[in-house]
């Protein structure tokens, strides 16, 4: 018979009954069997998967309770149960914990640091779980490993610096998930199917997290379709000058095919293709009738803590044998951050190059640039790439193909790859 292990102290949110289910060793129900897990919910494989292996617990009346807050109580004895071990503890020493009476998973929790109790003495296994101390009992049951970047949540000032580390590691390694709009929220309390998914995640892995698992990148299709276009809007160059451009404009124009929908289609494709691969993408614009201006293109990722700024743009020329893509890098007086030239240039060397490799398409190399509202106003390192000329015929032609947009992506990805130091699998 499967060997079961319980808290022998009482607990809150369980009930009686399931106290006695445990002592006598009854086969907990699978999830499946859950009265209130729904077949298709985001959370029922890994109700199942936790449920069905004993790690978690449904209630007497075969409940699993997925949307109520999960306690210390229930997260340590769950991650007892997965690691199934007979190791020999000290007894933890707890004021609110009944002396003399075992309670092995809270013993285990302590020796193996995943837990503490408050400067009282006190274990605290009734209170409910924020996000921020479940990522931190994680971080310490996988063995404080090292995360490879900075926590990169929109939120990232409000998650307790106990937890930086923690909530940094479990996003790259794919264990936890933002909650909208890049944050964190690290107050927010852990629900039991949460509970359930990360966890299962640790236990049950799918293989390797995706390549851009905790990764996010902002793309920005350059121009729009707009009806404040041509009505005097401008835009700052720069926060540090009095110098304006204007705001919306057309940029140029191919056979059949105006630049902003160039743009956008291969703005909407490298975003499809980085969801594909795990990142996190923050689009600028996804339709062609938009009103934000350049300012705000920056302070929407700025604001959401973007990793990178890809901004996606096509070129034209009186000359039009003028051929071959480039990438426009930020330099000058003018940078409102200065410290993300060194990364933007980085970034722009690799993906000219890269793009060039998988397109064919000249290499006109990186081109530096001080006049520009994205890079100037931008608090993340920034490119722009040109794709290529559209008032070339044969690279307009190119362009306007869905096998060719489809190298420009592949190019873009690539170099994302490299800057990003993520290996690529052969």
């Amino acid at each position: 018979m499967a060997r079961f292990k319980s808290f022998a102290m009482p607990l809150r949110v369980l009930c009686a009954a399931l106290f006695a289910a445990l002592l006598t060793g009854a086969v907990p129900a699978r999830a499946a069997s859950c009265t209130d897990v729904p077949a298709d919910a985001w959370y029922a494989a890994a109700v199942e998967y936790m449920v069905s292996n004993g790690y978690i617990l449904p209630d007497a009346n075969g409940a699993f309770r997925p949307d109520e807050p999960a306690t210390r109580a229930e997260i340590v004895d769950a991650i007892w149960r997965s690691e199934d071990t007979d190791d020999p503890v000290e007894p933890a020493s707890f004021a609110d914990l009944a002396p003399g009476v075992p309670h092995p998973a809270v013993d285990w929790a302590v020796m193996r640091g995943i837990i503490n109790g408050d400067d009282k003495g006190y274990f605290h296994g009734e209170d409910f779980v924020t996000r921020q101390d479940f990522v931190s009992m994680i971080y310490r049951w996988c063995g404080w490993p090292a995360p490879r970047r900075d926590v990169n949540f929109a939120d990232s000032d409000q998650i307790a610096d106990y937890a930086t580390c923690p909530a940094a590691w479990c996003r790259e390694k794919g264990i936890v998930n933002g909650v909208g709009e890049n944050r964190f929220d690290p107050l927010g309390k852990v629900t039991r199917a949460q509970m359930a998914a990360v966890l299962a995640r640790i236990l049950e892995p799918y293989g390797e997290p995706l390549p851009f698992t905790g990764c996010v990148i902002c793309v920005d299709p350059g121009h729009c379709v707009t009806p404040l276009a041509g009505k005097g809007y401008r835009d700052p160059v720069s926060p540090l000058s009095d110098e304006t451009k204007a705001t919306y404009t057309t940029g140029t124009q191919g056979k059949g095919m105006t630049e902003e929908k160039l743009n956008l289609i291969i703005g909407l494709k490298l975003r499809d293709r980085l969801r594909e691969l795990g990142a996190t993408v923050i689009m600028t614009r996804e339709v062609s009738n938009i009103t934000i201006n350049g300012v705000q293109r920056c302070e929407l990722p700025n604001r959401l803590r973007a990793d990178v700024v890809v901004r996606i743009h096509a070129d034209g020329n009186d000359d039009r044998s003028v051929h071959g893509v480039c990438v426009m890098t930020p330099t000058g007086d003018l940078l409102g951050t200065p410290s993300i030239k060194e990364e933007s240039v980085r970034l722009g060397k690799l993906m000219v190059d890269a793009v060039a490799a998988r397109t064919g398409a000249k290499n006109r190399g990186i081109m530096p640039r001080y006049d520009l509202t994205g890079f100037n106003f931008s608090e993340v390192p920034t490119v722009l790439i040109e794709t290529g000329f559209m008032t070339n015929a044969a690279e307009d032609a190119l362009l306007e193909t869905d096998a060719y947009q489809n190298k420009i992506v592949e190019g873009m990805i690539d170099s994302l790859l490299q800057w990003y130091g993520i290996e690529q699998s052969s």
